[in-house]
């Protein structure tokens, strides 16, 4: 069940909602939001896997011919598929490297807030609380779908983003999206090593962006020294992938 505040949301403009929340996001965690015009071809197909309540899905419609958007937890995926009103496909689906079925576990906090942004199919951090919420999700891969002409592809999933891409290597391969993935909020523990794995498997260069610039992004999450861009110079949770 979705809490109060985001029920109320869904009786107000999806524009005015969105657009509220893109700028909000671009200044607290995904400047990339900033870049989708410069990162992607404009007319091409731009895919959101862990699209939670949308807002990255909106920006990219901006400026994408297709929208494809996954979500696993079925409160965040009836919310998205409302609220972007045929600005993007919403399928309630988890996305990984195999076809099946798995469990989607969301954790609730002490004060019983159910903490949806954390959800995941790796239960390694959610076995920290108390309570967990369990879905029963089917999952696919992202070559499955036979999409073509991708040009960009936003990957939060926390913890389980390289999954994801070794399930998409045909359309990686192929049409050299860009990437943007959340791997510097925790839930990876060498974040480093995932993202020089990415960049050496796929042929890809890795950055950082930041408000002014990019910036290479294997010696700036050496220089953090966590896992996570918490608390420090980069306002971004993610590592931003561009094909050579």
């Amino acid at each position: 069940m979705l809490p109060w505040e985001d029920l109320r949301v869904l009786v107000t403009p999806p524009s005015r909602y969105y657009r509220r929340r893109v700028a909000e996001e671009t200044l607290s965690g995904e400047p990339e939001l900033a870049l989708i015009a410069e990162l992607m071809p404009r007319g091409s197909t731009a895919i959101d896997v862990g699209a939670n309540q949308g807002f990255f899905a909106y920006a990219l419609a901006e400026v994408a011919g297709r929208v494809v958007a996954f979500e696993p937890n079925p409160d965040y995926a009836l919310f998205s598929r409302i609220m972007l009103r045929g600005r993007a496909e919403v399928h309630r689906l988890a996305i990984s490297n195999k076809t099946g079925k798995a469990t989607f576990h969301v954790p609730v906090s002490r004060e019983g807030v159910v903490l949806h942004l954390a959800g995941s199919l790796d239960d390694t951090h959610t076995r920290l609380f108390a309570k967990v919420r369990h879905y029963d999700v089917e999952i696919r891969t992202l070559d499955e779908f036979g999409f073509t002409n991708v040009g960009f592809i936003k990957v939060d999933v926390e913890g389980t983003e390289r999954d994801v891409l070794d399930g998409a290597r045909t359309i990686i391969m192929r049409d050299r999206p860009a990437l943007v993935l959340e791997l510097l909020s925790g839930t990876h523990a060498d974040p480093g090593a995932v993202t020089k794995g990415i960049c050496d498997d796929f042929d890809y260069e890795a950055f950082l962006v930041t408000r002014d610039t990019k910036v290479p992004a294997l010696p700036a999450i050496a220089s953090l020294g966590s896992n996570s861009t918490y608390d420090t110079q980069y306002e971004t949770r993610n590592v931003l992938f561009v094909a050579k």
